[in-house]
């Protein structure tokens, strides 16, 4: 005689399911993270000109100022791009 022991299945297991990811949620809102970089950026051109116009004039300056001002924008809005790139694979 052959003893032979089967596993039993019990009828109240359930398949296991997969367990769906949450999309992860920013820690500020867009709106907010919009009006920190306008006020951000605007100090720092003020500072940076405020710095480069007695060395160099007031044109260049301004110039120097909004380059940076405006490369925090650059810096912002790549970061974004990036960001959504990555996330869509």
């Amino acid at each position: 005689m052959e003893n032979t022991v089967a596993k039993n299945k019990s009828k109240t297991q359930q398949p296991k399911e997969k367990k769906k990811e949450l999309p992860v949620q920013p820690w500020i809102s867009m709106r907010r993270g919009l009006i920190v970089m306008a006020i951000t950026s605007v100090v720092l051109a003020v500072w940076i000109s405020s710095q480069v116009i007695p060395a160099t004039g007031w044109l260049e300056g301004i110039l120097w100022g909004l380059l940076f001002g405006g490369m925090i924008w650059a810096i912002f809005f790549g970061n974004i791009l990036i960001n959504k790139f990555l996330r869509r694979r």
